[in-house]
């Protein structure tokens, strides 16, 4: 059989803002795994994140400065102002890196790059995957650009992470295609004792959200309103914290501002009940698919991208995103601990078969020499 050339891949990262989070893992573990595979995986770009992260992994990188990407006014008129500018610097980082790493193929993450290098990139031959991870709102929808955007596409693959987002990005693009991210927990760690004290105080509700209204972390707090047994735990930081820790004066709530991978991977294990709560679309939930597979019973709403491939009530619970729907669907589950444990034993199952490392690396690789 013929063996497949392998490729050399440029990841391009020039964020507006930066942290460690589900797209950081997503990127990192798949470069290591087609790194294993035989390819060959750089990193370029501004965001510290990943300039850090692929470093520590023994991958080249280079830092590289192209302005932030127009998602906001200020950023819109900064970048639309200095345009000209951006797409030459675009084309001698991109000619560089073509001629120093040997480079056929461009994975571009943020906005800014999408605009500026892919016109470059197709001059030059390369194949160009647009990874789609950010939930499809004004950014793109009501920004000038997206014209722009959508002819560029033309030139690129769109890779979105779940079945439910080819519907969003579609009216914007041309060709889309939907990989769902794989599951990728790190190996348990002992979690903090304050944690799980709190945690066998009662029902067990966990959440891992950033602190926003979009997360519903706003509704979330109210499911423990008249019933003194359930103990909420949300991990996650953001600008709704000061008005969450109004809460707390019961006892019955517990914000955390973040874990290691490995100590979220005791706490899935260690609730009754994960929830994500989110009220607009969540392109994956990949918090969501990490409960699942331990084993965990979870109920997200229908604006999770994972709710689309699951069947309600036997998977998950699947709500409308509504306060009133999710406390009801939380007392049904109180009562009936049988259907915690059937929803723990199906979810575990689905992610096992559905969400594997293996089968979203090879996907990407039939992408890639396709």
């Amino acid at each position: 059989m013929k063996t497949l050339p392998k490729m050399r891949i440029l990841v391009t990262r020039f964020p507006y803002e930066s942290r460690f989070g589900g797209e950081e893992v997503h990127t990192l573990r798949l470069m290591e795994e087609l790194d294993e595979r035989g390819h060959e995986a750089f990193f370029l770009g501004s965001c510290p994140v990943l300039l850090r992260e692929f470093k520590a992994r023994g991958f080249t990188v280079k830092r590289a400065g192209l302005g932030k990407p127009p998602v906001t006014k200020m950023s819109l008129l900064a970048f639309t102002a200095a345009a000209p500018f951006l797409f030459l610097r675009a084309g001698v980082m991109l000619a560089r890196a073509r001629k120093r790493w040997g480079v056929d193929t461009v994975f571009m993450l943020s906005f800014g790059e999408k605009l500026l290098m892919t016109p470059w990139a197709h001059f030059f031959g390369m194949k160009v995957l647009w990874l789609e991870h950010a939930r499809i709102g004004n950014w793109l929808t009501k920004n000038p650009w997206r014209g722009v955007y959508r002819w560029l596409s033309a030139w690129a693959t769109v890779v979105v992470t779940s079945h439910a987002m080819v519907k969003f990005i579609s009216p914007w693009a041309k060709e889309v295609v939907a990989i769902p991210c794989a599951v990728m927990l790190d190996e348990a760690r002992p979690l903090p004792a304050e944690i799980s004290a709190f945690l066998r105080g009662g029902f067990s509700v966990g959440s891992v959200a950033r602190l926003t209204a979009d997360k519903g972390v706003d509704i979330l707090v109210h499911l423990v309103d008249s019933k003194p047994d359930v103990r909420l735990i949300i991990v996650g930081e953001g600008p709704l914290r000061k008005a969450l820790e109004n809460k707390l004066a019961g006892g019955q709530i517990l914000l955390v501002p973040s874990l290691p991978r490995g100590q979220l991977t005791s706490l899935y294990k260690a609730l009754d009940l994960f929830v994500l709560a989110s009220t607009e679309m969540d392109p994956f939930g990949m918090v969501a698919a990490e409960a699942m597979s331990m084993g965990t019973a979870v109920m997200m709403t229908n604006k999770c991208g994972i709710s689309e491939d699951l069947v309600a009530g036997r998977d998950a619970l699947i709500v409308e995103p509504k306060r009133s729907e999710l406390d009801k669907a939380l007392k049904k589950v109180m009562r009936h601990p049988e259907l915690l444990r059937e929803l723990g034993e199906h979810g575990k199952h689905f992610v096992e078969k559905h969400y594997r490392l293996e089968s979203m690396v090879r996907k990407f690789e039939a992408l890639l020499q396709s």
